[in-house]
């Protein structure tokens, strides 16, 4: 008899509160406490976790690595920290997946808490629980599930981030919102920078929103076997854009182009696919200043493509977005269409 393999809630272990970064506490743990941070963020921690045994990573996604993961263990193992201790992972996606997956490995699991200061690491990379490295040049091709006890969001983290940083994060936040429907497209669609810049309450609604829609669907799949599959909107085809152009786009920009080829694919897949929902899209990335046109090869990107961790039985996995709120999930095999759809980013 096999037992049943459970996740956690993770829209009870989900906190969004403006102001919440400036009053965070060191955790309670008795088995002692790392914080996992980054050089960027590290000037910016709040008084409190100062004193805190801190690890301090180089930022970009390129120290996602292996070496890096073998650091921060080593890290956890000088600073004696018991089964009972606490991980804390203050900072983007980088920090958040590197810190979730050493807490994942390190004495076999420890717990750990994310408190993710970028707009992608707010509204979906700090949520649900996948911890993982970059390995061999492959995205996210090494990890564990080990969901955190606490992921901690506050809205005015953003105050401080780049500029080029807080656009790219609105790729994963159109994801989001396309698979919500179209009150939630709607809503993205009249967006300004300033309503996230300054925490606005329209800005701080959108985060919760995005926040609590990924949360539900973990909640749902939390192994991600079915409905989590919805997530990787507009991820294959990113994904494969990061890596042929590493370093020229960060993550939410190669997400952002990856949704304008998913619109375009469903339009050749399925019938009744929106025919205009890509230009809803392509809007959205002008009105953001998000690229949309990059020169490279399709048969560089295609490449990257046949490495994507969802691959199986050879075939590659994509949602197409055929409207506002309904999408489906397709295995391809077949690389015409895909050459087809990668027009509609490549020069």
């Amino acid at each position: 008899m096999s037992a049943e393999r459970r996740g956690p809630d993770a829209r009870a272990t989900l906190e969004v509160r403006p102001g919440a970064l400036a009053g965070l506490l060191r955790p309670d743990a008795p088995g002692g406490a790392l914080l996992v941070t980054d050089r960027n963020v590290e000037p910016l921690l709040p008084a409190a976790l100062r004193g805190l045994p801190r690890h301090v990573l180089p930022p970009g996604e390129e120290h996602k690595s292996w070496d890096e993961l073998g650091r921060l263990l080593l890290a956890l193992d000088a600073a004696g920290l018991d089964r009972d201790g606490h991980v804390l992972a203050v900072g983007g996606g980088v920090v958040t997946d590197l810190a979730g997956l050493a807490a994942a490995l390190h004495r076999r699991g420890v717990a750990w808490s994310a408190v993710p200061t970028t707009l992608i690491g707010q509204v979906d990379a700090a949520v649900g629980g996948k911890t993982a490295v970059d390995l061999g040049g492959g995205k996210n091709t090494a990890g564990a599930f080990h969901w955190p006890a606490r992921v901690i969001v506050d809205p005015c983290a953003l105050t401080t981030l780049p500029e080029r940083h807080l656009r790219a994060g609105l790729g994963e936040v159109l994801k989001s919102a396309l698979l919500q429907g179209e009150a939630a497209l709607a809503r993205v669609e009249r967006l300004s920078l300033a309503d996230l810049r300054e925490a606005r309450p329209a800005g701080v609604e959108l985060i919760e929103a995005c926040a609590r829609h990924k949360a539900a669907l973990v909640d749902e799949d939390p192994w991600d076997e079915g409905p989590r599959h919805l997530l990787n909107l507009g991820h294959t085809f990113g994904h494969a854009l990061e890596a042929a152009a590493l370093p020229a786009l960060l993550h939410g920009e190669a997400v952002a182009m990856g949704l304008l080829c998913a619109a375009r694919l469903a339009t050749l897949l399925v019938p009744g696919a929106d025919p205009g929902l890509h230009e809803r899209l392509s809007a959205c990335l002008r009105r953001w200043d998000l690229p949309q046109r990059l020169g490279l090869p399709a048969a560089a990107v295609l490449a990257e493509m046949r490495r994507d961790k969802k691959r199986r039985a050879g075939a590659l996995r994509f949602v197409l977005p055929l409207a506002p709120g309904r999408a489906v999930v397709t295995a391809l095999s077949d690389p015409a269409p895909l050459q087809d759809a990668l027009a509609a980013v490549l020069d």
